[in-house]
């Protein structure tokens, strides 16, 4: 639970330094945190790695969503997967742990994964376009946007995934650099600086409509093909 250890330190912290000075809340610039990591794995460039970039979200307050948010939800996975999940933002189960899509939503995504021979501890990251959650679940406003992307490119230099599959407008329409609405963008195979895309729709809307499920299907098929289609080519 790395995530949820460091925002209790960087609270901690804050909270002392406030009581030192008369026991006002202050605002508080970012807090460094340096944590022992691994050597770098095939993947990663130069020193950096995916432990010191979380470090850096969880202390991060170069927008808003550092008001409202609870816990940052930088992602979790393993390094050169098969598959690297991108959602929106954290909801409200992710906010309370710094773990992505673990609600109901993330539920259902984990049958996604099991249908085409995925799983989260395997091949597999899992992330999102905002590492906080914002107010009410809202869009992301084009400010945090601009935040927060630096931290997912950053991730994706590291991680390397075969393919990326977006889950819902918002993600897919960052990913694939378009304005086009989800029901265009799927159905057909993207590209994000040489990485395959596979949009598709995000598992909370298929949760609503049972009737977007066949095309999910027909979306993850599609991924299992790139995927097959890599490995042969190996």
């Amino acid at each position: 639970m790395m995530n949820r250890q460091l925002f209790e330190l960087i609270e901690i912290i804050n909270d002392t330094e406030d009581l030192n000075n008369g026991g006002w809340r202050t605002e508080h610039p970012p807090v460094e945190i340096r944590l022992k990591t691994r050597p770098a794995a095939e993947g990663q460039q130069g020193s950096e790695t995916l432990e010191q970039i979380a470090t850096e979200i969880m202390a991060c307050r170069a927008c808003g969503l550092c008001e409202s948010r609870k816990i940052p939800v930088p992602g979790a996975g393993v390094l050169r997967p098969a598959v690297m999940f991108i959602g929106e933002g954290p909801g409200a189960e992710e906010d309370k742990t710094g773990i992505p899509f673990i609600g109901k939503a993330g539920q259902y995504l984990d049958k996604w994964l099991a249908a085409i021979d995925l799983n989260r501890s395997e091949n597999c990251f899992i992330g999102n376009i905002i590492k906080c959650r914002p107010p009410g679940n809202r869009d992301p406003h084009p400010d945090e946007i601009t935040a927060c992307r630096p931290f997912l490119i950053r991730q994706l230099n590291i991680i390397k995934p075969d393919i990326i599959i977006t889950l819902g407008r918002f993600a897919s329409q960052v990913i694939c650099n378009s304005d086009e609405g989800i029901g265009r963008l799927r159905g057909k195979t993207h590209s994000y600086h040489g990485i395959p895309v596979v949009p598709t729709y995000h598992p909370s809307a298929v949760l609503r409509n049972s009737d977007l499920r066949g095309s999910v299907w027909n979306d993850l098929k599609r991924a299992k093909d790139l995927l097959n289609e890599i490995e042969r080519n190996r």
